[in-house]
């Protein structure tokens, strides 16, 4: 059987993503989503043990270590300098923006395409979301939103 090292990482940030963007909304609601996220992990998981990806999974280490830097370091600025402005409520949308940035890295450090798409669906959504949303519908939809994004590359990953 072969580990599917990169599916449970998206994963992982996945039920992450859903707990983040969940834990508003009250006890029950948290608690289903985060159980419903965890079962969904769980499916991509074991169907990436199952599946061959289309294309040989590429791990250039320089790249993946020069991405994840870039996004820890601006992440750690940018909940400084929000939280210090007062501007909590735009911590979430404005980190999956950054999350977002991190997969264009992620175009050289696997050698696929579809992380073009993947970064530019996590920036656009919250661009979108902070644009015609109101402000309590930020983090639910952000936090959803980032995780079905996150589960679908990875089935993309199989049959792109």
């Amino acid at each position: 059987m072969n580990i599917p090292v990169g599916a449970i990482i998206v994963s992982i940030f996945a039920i992450i993503w859903t707990a983040a963007g969940t834990h508003q909304l009250g006890g029950c609601w948290f608690a289903l989503l985060s159980s419903i996220s965890f079962l969904i992990s769980l499916a991509v998981i074991y169907a990436a043990t199952r599946l061959t990806p289309a294309h040989p999974v590429v791990f250039n280490a320089t790249a993946y270590n020069i991405s994840v830097a870039f996004e820890a370091v601006l992440i750690f600025l940018t909940v400084v300098f929000l939280v210090r402005a007062g501007y909590k409520q735009f911590l979430l949308p404005v980190t999956s923006i950054i999350v977002g940035l991190h997969f264009f890295g992620m175009v050289w450090a696997l050698e696929s395409n579809l992380y073009w798409f993947v970064g530019a669906a996590i920036c656009f959504l919250s661009i979108l979301t902070m644009s015609i949303l109101r402000q309590t519908l930020w983090r639910p939809v952000v936090g959803l939103g980032c995780a079905v994004i996150l589960w679908s590359s990875v089935i993309c990953a199989f049959f792109l």
